[in-house]
């Protein structure tokens, strides 16, 4: 399964004048300082080419329209046609050098779409375990030195055309811009433009399209360092921080590295697949969550996180007894760390614009109990994740955010957490919409093609032991069309969760035929 790039574009934005009312540079906010730079947010978009369209497969999503709708898009997020530099004050990444543009790959696979799914001999499902390069290859390349961060492009967009017709679109933003929100808000914007432009001509917009009916917000909260003053400034650094810490010692050529690189490679190698949790599935998970009491009740994330959190530690005390351990020393070797993050757009937290589109994440972890783990029943463990978000509140979000905009040396921030190791991490992208709204192209009816598969690639920097990105199926939007798929109304659509894990607790989660059944 090849996949060639032929053409590299760049992309500017189709009203050049935007960029005189640009401040430059364009600072980011606290969300964004505790982003690790070397992390991108980037998603592939899978989609079949329709049947009733014409037999010239070029005329589907064709990549002169998908430039053209960049160009447009560009207008309302222009300072992703910048550069990241550091800020010689206080050492954060800030955009400048606007106009240098962001970027479009021609590419094309030797492959078509039901070859990929016949790779999945159970359902013929995508998964993106099968994709060229488990998705890496249909997303844009990515340099994580500082060098590559400053260098090149903040948005890139692959196109690729399949022998079928079909088309992926690997979409990927520097996650220092954005985070998972704001990333499917600007794919929903890109899609509405595309699919309001008329006509053969890429200097050409339909006058009676409806673009973006109202403008993203591109300013980071708390990014005008005169938005706390002396006195405010003085207070917040006084604030107890349990998730981070400054490192006193600086590197002396500026460039702090995280206390922990998430690209460290460790054998055996880690291993990405893609699991499916049916709606059935995930109402009998949420009710042993639960548990008897009826005022114990908790969400259908905090449900999945607590039986993937649990199973995973069970499979590594069972992975150190199967080398000579006992039971008991191997709970004692394994760390029990869960780092989530929580969007704190809503009005319960940071109350910010509707049309937020830089990081609004804030991170919460705990540290479980070995017993529990090991022996607890799954509404223990949901129990405990369940308090820990809910203790996640305002003033400690305000106070958290304002502690890291006080520091006057923000490249020595440090996240008091080891990612892998026996620490698990989760991420929820299920919210977020990510088949609704990202068609680009119609059939030969004039329906929409909807997407096959959403889902981030298996990447060097995704490898990481232990890390569960919980996303959405293409039920989200079949159930409208069809009952089909999800023949029941009462049940929650599919949730597709892509798992990385060293490759021994593969081995052993295989011996189950409950978890096998999820590999579909």
């Amino acid at each position: 399964m090849a996949v060639e790039v032929m053409t590299s574009l760049e992309v500017n934005c189709a009203t050049r004048t935007v960029l005189n009312s640009l401040l430059c540079p364009l600072r980011g906010g606290p969300f964004d300082h505790t982003v690790f730079p070397f992390v991108p947010i980037e998603s592939v978009f899978i989609y079949r080419h329709p049947d009733s369209m014409s037999s010239n497969l070029s005329d589907f999503l064709p990549s002169w329209r998908l430039r053209q709708a960049m160009g447009h898009l560009l207008d309302y997020y222009p300072h992703l046609t910048g550069r990241f530099q550091r800020n010689v004050t206080d050492r954060t990444f800030e955009l400048a050098k606007f106009g240098s543009g962001a970027q479009l790959l021609l590419a094309s696979s030797n492959t078509t779409l039901d070859a990929i799914a016949s790779l999945n001999t159970n359902t013929g499902r995508l998964t993106v375990e099968n994709l060229p390069g488990s998705g890496e290859q249909l997303t844009p390349p990515f340099n994580g030195t500082i060098e590559g961060v400053c260098r090149d492009p903040v948005l890139a967009i692959q196109h690729t055309r399949f022998q079928c017709g079909g088309v992926a679109l690997g979409i990927r933003v520097h996650h220092m811009a954005c985070d998972a929100y704001g990333f499917f808000q600007l794919v929903r914007d890109l899609a509405q433009i595309y699919r309001d432009l008329s006509g053969t001509d890429i200097d050409y917009l339909n006058l009676n399209a409806s673009l973006l009916s109202s403008p993203p917000e591109i300013h980071s909260y708390l990014s005008d360092p005169h938005s706390i003053s002396a006195e405010e400034r003085k207070t917040a650094l006084q604030y107890p921080q349990s998730l981070f810490y400054i490192e006193r010692e600086s590197n002396p050529s500026g460039n702090a590295k995280p206390a922990v690189d998430l690209r460290q490679r460790t054998e055996p190698p880690i291993i990405g697949r893609m699991l499916r949790f049916s709606g059935s599935d995930l109402m009998a998970l949420k009710a042993r969550a639960s548990g008897p009491n009826p005022e114990n009740w908790v969400s259908t994330f905090e449900a999945l996180t607590a039986y993937l959190y649990q199973l995973v530690y069970k499979a590594r005390i069972q992975y150190l007894v199967l080398r000579g351990a006992s039971a008991e020393s191997a709970t004692s070797k394994i760390w029990t760390g869960l780092w989530a993050s929580l969007n704190v757009r809503s009005k319960e937290r940071l109350n910010l614009p509707p049309r937020y589109f830089p990081n609004a994440v804030h991170a919460t972890c705990m540290q479980g109990s070995p017993q529990v783990l090991a022996h607890g029943n799954l509404c223990d463990v949901a129990r405990s994740i369940h308090d820990m978000i809910r203790s996640e509140h305002k003033e400690r979000i305000l106070h958290t955010a304002r502690w890291i905009a006080a520091q006057p040396d923000k490249s020595l921030l440090r996240v008091n957490f080891e990612f892998g190791n026996g620490n698990f991490t989760v991420s929820q992208w299920s919210g977020f919409d990510m088949y609704n709204g990202v068609s680009f192209d119609v059939d030969g009816s004039g329906k929409p093609v909807h997407p096959s598969l959403v889902a981030p690639p298996f990447t060097e920097i995704s490898r990481v032991d232990g890390l569960a990105m919980i996303l959405s199926s293409e039920e989200t939007v079949e159930r409208v069309a069809s009952t089909k798929a999800c023949p029941s109304s009462d049940l929650p659509s599919a949730i597709d969760v892509n798992l990385t894990l060293s490759e021994p607790l593969w081995e052993i989660l295989d011996r189950s035929p409950d978890f096998r059944r999820l590999y579909r």
